[in-house]
């Protein structure tokens, strides 16, 4: 989202925030996905775990709903970065099978 300002996550983040707004306004659905599964890479760098993981967990539902293999492999390993994180290391292990999973299947 934010290539020109790698070192500034927060404006990062607030960018990502307004065009998820926008998204939701305009009804862009894949766009909005795209940019939640950066905004919850950009607060795993920021170390904001516990949100990081709600919109993860929120993101991934959606992404098997709509069978988005590319992005749902993706969110599987940010969400294995989280829980390493936060030191949960079986459920980091769960989420690298299943991003492994998604892309074999």
């Amino acid at each position: 989202v934010c290539g020109l300002a790698p070192d500034q996550l927060e404006m990062q983040a607030e960018v990502c925030q307004n065009i998820i707004k926008w998204c939701k306004a305009e009804k862009r659905t894949f766009l909005r996905q795209r940019v939640e599964a950066k905004l919850a890479f950009i607060l795993y760098e920021q170390k904001k775990y516990s949100d990081a993981l709600t919109l993860v967990d929120d993101l991934l539902v959606e992404l098997k709903k709509l069978d988005d293999k590319q992005l749902l492999v993706e969110t599987h390993l940010v969400e294995s970065k989280i829980h390493h994180g936060l030191r949960g290391v079986a459920k980091a292990k769960a989420a690298l099978t299943a991003s492994r999973t998604c892309a074999n299947a």
